[in-house]
């Protein structure tokens, strides 16, 4: 099963200590690579890894295992643009972030998966081909058993955060 949702505007590797939610940090470099080889196929610049932006994408993605939850906005309802803003600020006013999401269910995803069920989407496949973002953060999180809408299955939750400022 797989769940996605894009939205784009103008961390350390180990068990989360709140749920059994493991980082898949060699599968992230794998999907970074992966979105670099595709933009670089489309005469667009790489995207640079960003701790700020990983910050951001790792926070949420252990925030929607942790809560149950699969959205942009934060459990709060805050809109995804301000979470990243507060570890991603703005040094322009260049300044803009976009955000991809992917759920995956069963079996574990691998790097051709998540970036092809992108690219099947057009919002997604914006994000991934805009000429505006310059950075990158990605976090992979995997829960044998996530709670909440997730209902107790073996889950992937991909989150990248991509901005420029």
């Amino acid at each position: 099963m797989l769940v996605a949702l894009a939205v784009p505007l103008g961390a350390a590797a180990g068990t989360d200590t709140h749920t059994s939610a493991q980082r898949q940090p060699s599968l992230e470099s794998l999907v970074l690579q992966k979105i670099n080889t595709l933009r670089e196929g489309h005469g667009l610049a790489r995207l640079n890894a960003s701790d700020k932006l990983s910050r951001a994408a790792v926070g949420h993605s252990r925030s929607m295992v942790v809560d149950g939850f699969f959205a942009h906005e934060s459990k709060d309802g805050a809109p995804f643009w301000k979470r990243i803003k507060a570890v991603y600020a703005p040094r322009s006013n260049a300044w803009t972030v976009g955000e991809n999401l992917a759920m995956f269910g069963g079996a574990p995803p691998d790097a051709n998966a998540i970036v092809s069920s992108w690219m099947a989407s057009a919002p997604h496949r914006a994000n991934l081909l805009s000429h505006s973002f310059t950075q990158a953060g990605i976090a992979i999180l995997y829960d044998p058993a996530a709670a909440g809408v997730f209902g107790g299955e073996p889950t992937w939750i991909v989150t990248l955060d991509v901005g420029t400022r």
